[in-house]
């Protein structure tokens, strides 16, 4: 059920963003673009919380008010929307029907991968990390002030966390919904790390093979066999089968599939405004996720969306390639300044 919550609150999210009257709505990009619009939004109010050194249950508080003002907004545009909303969701019911057997392939390929990776143990290093992190936000009723290793006081906040604040927004929803974080972690982040992974992948074959549904829940079960007999440490499998309830598995296996997806999009139309959306919200919501997407974002972005931009000789797709490169670059930087003892934000008053 909670996993159903994050991707409802993902989407109202994403409408709350994405809704118009004079476009027709996609549902997968809307579910997509709420994730990154969420975790944005979430950095935006934890990160005044910690430097004014302010305790979590008013981080709690301040992001309560946030959530149910957007989800009321989403509401409301959805409904404003009127054809715009409710037509794409009449086609998916119809193409539901007409691809039963198809979507239940699907459907029950990724339910038995998703069940078998939620039940198993699951033990690295990290793991004490994300889960004491969240616990120790808990019991102290502080934010990233005290190592979840040995719950000494930090006297600066350690640069690699200080924008990745995913495990915080954990601590946030374990406290509202007063659930223990090592079942919020490991089965509810883990089982919605795992539902994104298969939006991406569904969103990706639709786009590769024309809405071929055949094709498409062939690609889908063939990626999801791949992810399971290629754990390695070089593999985005890793992370989605003994690391799900990371940040760093949803850059692997959303933000950079995500990403795959904005390229073939772009391939087809450089023109195509949502894409560019999803791109440069991909910019700046995935260093939430994880500090790596600081550097790995403008490097995918490099690599994959710069040359088409400069392939088709469009002067305004190259630009909108370095704006979104932009973010990451950034706070690579802060994070170079830190590491030179140049900039650091101390946990008490100087």
């Amino acid at each position: 059920m909670l996993i159903a919550v994050n991707l409802i609150l993902y989407f109202l999210f994403g409408a709350a963003l994405c809704c118009s009257k004079r476009k027709e709505l996609s549902l997968t990009r809307t579910l997509f673009a709420g994730l990154f619009f969420y975790y944005f939004l979430f950095s935006l109010c934890c990160i005044p919380v910690m430097l004014r050194w302010r305790p979590l249950h008013v981080l709690t508080s301040i992001w309560t008010a946030v959530v149910v003002t957007v989800t009321v907004i989403g509401v409301f545009r959805a409904f404003r929307a009127g054809k715009s909303f409710l037509d794409p969701i009449k086609k998916a019911g119809a193409f539901l029907s007409e691809h039963l057997a198809a979507f239940l392939i699907i459907a029950a390929a990724a339910v038995g991968f998703a069940a078998v990776i939620l039940c198993s143990y699951q033990f690295t290093l990290d793991a004490s990390y994300y889960v004491g992190s969240v616990t120790t936000a808990l019991q102290t009723d502080t934010v990233n002030m005290y190592d979840p290793f040995t719950g000494e006081w930090l006297d600066h906040y350690e640069m690699r966390y200080f924008f990745a604040t995913f495990p915080m927004n954990d601590a946030v929803l374990c406290s509202l919904l007063n659930i223990h974080p090592l079942l919020w972690c490991k089965i509810t982040m883990a089982g919605t790390a795992m539902a994104m992974t298969a939006v991406v992948l569904y969103m990706t074959g639709r786009q590769l093979f024309l809405s071929d549904m055949k094709k498409t829940a062939l690609f889908i079960i063939f990626a999801l066999t791949a992810n399971f007999f290629m754990i390695t440490i070089y593999t985005t499998s890793a992370f989605l089968t003994t690391r799900t309830y990371e940040g760093k598995c949803l850059l692997a296996n959303v933000v950079i599939p995500g990403m795959i997806y904005i390229y073939l999009c772009l391939l087809q139309d450089s023109k195509d405004r949502g894409a560019w959306l999803l791109l440069f919200l991909i910019s700046i919501g995935s260093p939430v996720l994880s500090s790596s997407a600081n550097m790995l974002v403008p490097a995918m972005t490099g690599v994959t969306i710069l040359p088409l931009a400069l392939l088709r000789r469009d002067v305004t797709a190259a630009a909108k390639s370095f704006i979104c490169m932009l973010p990451g670059v950034m706070l690579t930087l802060v994070y170079v300044l830190y590491v030179k003892n140049i900039v650091v934000f101390y946990t008490y008053p100087r």
